[in-house]
């Protein structure tokens, strides 16, 4: 039929197409190897936590991270906006699984009161209270703790003495330092936590108490017949303690900050160096206490600010309440409840209404942190309260100690001198 027969055209072509597909894919093979083709893509946002190997870089990147973070500067807030979700928790050691169920129920059935959160009232200078929080505790009393893990022994060699106070004891009680302190411990964290976070709240809680010792005080606390661990830990620490100018320091510390600590100025009005705000990223993505939500009805908050301040609310309640600025970064600062700053209290004096004020005297420590956010339902005719944070959030975060000793791998000298910086430990 001719030199260019169907048959021939035909073969061409299956010539031409296998060298360029056999060309190609050679090519590409090539390029992969050379490192030219990437095959997967990292989103920005999916960074996983900073990894240990250098030291000096990770704190570097830490303190430049950025916190995601929403706010909402008032309560015009449309009922379509996305609420925030608790954050996907891993790894966590026993002891979550209560909070977590807890942070699903309303504040009502959940919340513990000021007694139950060891709210600590000084008598020296400086006078403020500190709310020392311990979620993971049921049980703040020695009558009601069961012996257990009595096999290691509790060393004293200094032969050192604490003082302290708790429920049940009727007054202060001195003892064995190493015997109270496992208790205190075991009391404000248990023996679930990593050893080098058990350590550094061993430390704090030692030099919280020798401060107020020192001052002539017994300070409240929390006590639990101690484990094994617990006890193990406590000894390798005994002793130790933080101090700053030579002087031993107020190491206050709480179950959780909410992204950032807070500072000693703005929750109790007294500026300590060692107690400035921290970024606490971790807490963002690992801590049960980021993003619970405490519900309330209308009729409810209308009682709660009525009771404290005098303010009558009435109209759309979506409108009653205002957030005007924060402080350390994601704490609620000022704020308006009925477009009023500011309340009487009893004595006549002015008190402004700011999240502390919200979360301690008109909700009366129903809320577990002044970090807070506020949406209504005009459906439900109920208020939302997503809080982040557990505590005053100044000082050691024991939740944050715990994910900076798992993630990072920190020992407690370094927990220790995240929370509490420019201090030194002897």
């Amino acid at each position: 039929m001719g030199r260019f027969s169907p048959i021939k055209i035909a073969t061409v072509l299956v010539i031409a197409i296998g060298y360029i597909l056999l060309f190609g894919i050679t090519e590409r093979v090539d390029s992969i190897e050379a490192g030219e083709i990437s095959t997967v893509s990292t989103e920005e946002g999916d960074t996983p936590p900073l990894e240990t190997t250098d030291d000096k870089t990770q704190i570097e990147d830490a303190d430049n991270a950025e916190i995601t973070f929403h706010t909402y500067s008032s309560l015009d807030i449309s009922n379509n906006i996305k609420p925030f979700e608790m954050n996907s928790a891993v790894l966590l050691p026993s002891g979550y699984e209560d909070i977590l169920t807890e942070a699903e129920t309303t504040a009502d059935s959940t919340q513990k009161n000021p007694t139950e959160t060891n709210e600590v009232t000084t008598v020296f200078e400086p006078d403020f209270v500190i709310d020392i929080t311990t979620p993971y505790s049921a049980e703040t009393s020695p009558e009601s703790s069961s012996e257990a893990n009595t096999t290691a022994p509790v060393t004293n060699p200094s032969g050192d003495t604490l003082s302290v106070r708790y429920t049940g004891s009727g007054g202060s009680v001195e003892g064995d330092a190493a015997e109270i302190l496992a208790k205190v411990v075991m009391g404000e964290i248990g023996g679930g936590f990593d050893e080098e976070a058990i350590k550094a709240q061993a430390v704090a809680a030692y030099t919280y108490i020798k401060y107020y010792n020192k001052n002539g005080n017994a300070p409240n606390v929390s006590i639990k017949t101690p484990s094994d661990k617990v006890k193990k830990c406590v000894n390798e620490v005994l002793g130790q303690a933080l101090y700053y100018s030579d002087n031993l320091i107020q190491a206050v510390y709480g179950a959780s900050s909410a992204g950032y600590t807070a500072s000693s100025k703005t929750v109790w009005g007294v500026d300590y160096p060692y107690l400035q705000s921290r970024k606490c990223e971790l807490d963002a993505l690992y801590d049960p206490n980021y993003g619970a939500k405490y519900t309330f009805t209308a009729n409810e908050i209308r009682s709660y600010v009525r009771s404290e301040t005098g303010i009558e609310l009435d109209g759309d309640p979506g409108n009653w309440f205002a957030i005007k600025g924060h402080t350390d970064n994601v704490y609620v600062g000022s704020m308006s409840i009925g477009g009023k700053t500011s309340y009487a209290d009893d004595d006549g004096k002015q008190i402004e209404i700011t999240g502390k004020i919200m979360r301690e005297r008109i909700m009366n420590y129903k809320l577990p942190s002044s970090c807070f956010e506020i949406s209504y339902s005009s459906d439900t005719n109920k208020f939302t309260f997503t809080t982040y944070g557990y505590g005053h959030g100044v000082g050691l975060s024991q939740n944050g100690a715990n994910n900076l000793a798992i993630y990072w791998k920190y020992d407690y000298k370094k927990i220790l001198s995240f929370y509490f910086p420019g201090t030194e430990l002897r």
